[in-house]
């Protein structure tokens, strides 16, 4: 990846929809040029896709909450995901070393369905221990991409 291949990341990650003739003026390409490069960078793996950042609130999943949890002994990692995954509150699961094997980042309606998600995680998915937080604010950082 060279320098501008770092530049177009950048923009890119600023702003998803970024027409490639604007990209193209600001890096020094013609817009066939950025595509080109934008093509090539999601050959390689760089960039894996465009989302939409959603305010949850908005669509009435204002209850930001991460739920940790420690799996039974007996239950399987692979089913443990598969469980949570069906689960509509759950945003985001992660795997760590430390004292308890997931972490899960869930947008829940109000207090009851988190509950009862927290209920789901323990009884369907089979998790032995929970601690869950509520999120007070969140700060989205963007990290460094060489340029």
């Amino acid at each position: 990846m060279d320098e501008i291949d770092g530049k177009i990341v950048k923009m890119l990650r600023e702003n998803g929809r970024a027409p490639f003739a604007a990209i193209g003026a600001e890096v020094g390409l013609s817009p066939h040029g950025t595509a080109d490069r934008v093509r090539r960078l999601e050959r390689r793996g760089v960039i894996t896709g465009f989302t939409a950042n959603v305010d949850l609130g908005r669509v009435g999943r204002s209850l930001d909450a991460i739920v940790d949890a420690r799996l039974s002994p007996n239950t399987d990692p692979e089913k443990f995901e598969k469980q949570v995954a069906k689960l509509p509150p759950v945003r985001e699961l992660a795997f760590l070393t430390g004292r308890f094997d997931y972490q899960l980042r869930v947008a829940c309606r109000d207090s009851e369905e988190l509950a009862r998600t927290v209920l789901a995680i323990r009884r369907d998915a089979g998790a032995s221990q929970t601690e869950t937080r509520i999120v007070m604010r969140v700060a989205v950082l963007q990290p460094a991409v060489d340029e």
